[in-house]
């Protein structure tokens, strides 16, 4: 229980007041929980969704949802996407880059980012036949792929946080986070969408392993900054997928 806890105290703003003792062991094994932690939040757009759009018109609603969730998250995953553009944009050599992700400052191309990430998530709230679907199932897409990002990579970095877990998981553990990501999402999509949109979470899968690839050839690893830029692009692509999906085909 205490390793959910931990989870849900390092990816929501839940107010907690438990507190937990952090260590390494504890943090790999919430790894398992992070596909759930998705879901959580998942449920909390939606609440919102609805809350807002019994009162006002849909966009101020896929507005209120998207702002819910980056003040769910504490704009946590946001973050890494932000610093991962204004390095990998940057075209420096990978110590560079690393040294770009660590700056708190934001620059241009992170700033575009995150306009970007928000503005995209909106528009297929819009578009969408299933706003509600997209939702819940994005943040879960985010949580599902980060135990694929982080599994037998190097932590390129001395000191951080994501030196506790990445590269450290073991193979059951990939399996079992992964497993659970892909099993829920699918049979929620296919409940809610039909069989067909079965395969939107391991479509999701695939452009996380690309993903994955482009960062190793970039900077030879793995960070912090890198896994939440793959989680918000998985939530992305989730989105992307069953937009696509309703229309019957991809053209």
């Amino acid at each position: 229980m205490d390793t959910f806890i931990l989870a849900l105290q390092l990816f929501t703003s839940i107010p907690i007041s438990k507190s937990v003792e952090v260590s390494d062991q504890r943090l790999i094994r919430g790894v398992l929980c992070w596909p759930l932690i998705g879901w959580i939040i998942g449920l909390f757009n939606v609440v919102v969704y609805i809350l807002v759009r019994a009162f006002l018109p849909r966009p101020a609603a896929a507005a209120a949802a998207v702002l819910a969730e980056l003040w769910m998250t504490r704009g946590f995953h946001l973050d890494g996407l932000c610093d991962t553009a204004d390095a990998f944009f940057s075209s420096r050599s990978k110590e560079r880059m690393l040294e770009i992700m660590k700056d708190s400052r934001v620059g241009t191309f992170g700033v575009i980012a995150a306009f970007a990430d928000l503005g995209i998530r909106f528009l297929f709230l819009m578009i969408s036949q299933h706003p509600l679907l997209l939702l819940v199932t994005a943040p879960a897409a985010g949580k599902m792929v980060q135990a694929l990002l982080m599994y037998r990579v190097k932590y390129p970095r001395e000191q951080g946080l994501g030196k506790s877990y990445i590269g450290r998981i073991s193979t059951g553990i990939l399996w079992g986070s992964t497993g659970l990501g892909v099993v829920s999402l699918a049979a929620v999509c296919i409940w809610i969408g039909g069989l067909s949109y079965g395969v939107a979470p391991i479509a999701v899968c695939l452009i996380a392993m690309l993903y994955r690839r482009s960062v190793l050839r970039k900077i030879d690893g793995m960070t912090g900054d890198t896994m939440g830029a793959g989680s918000e692009i998985a939530g992305i692509a989730i989105m992307a997928v069953l937009t696509a999906l309703e229309g019957g085909g991809w053209l």
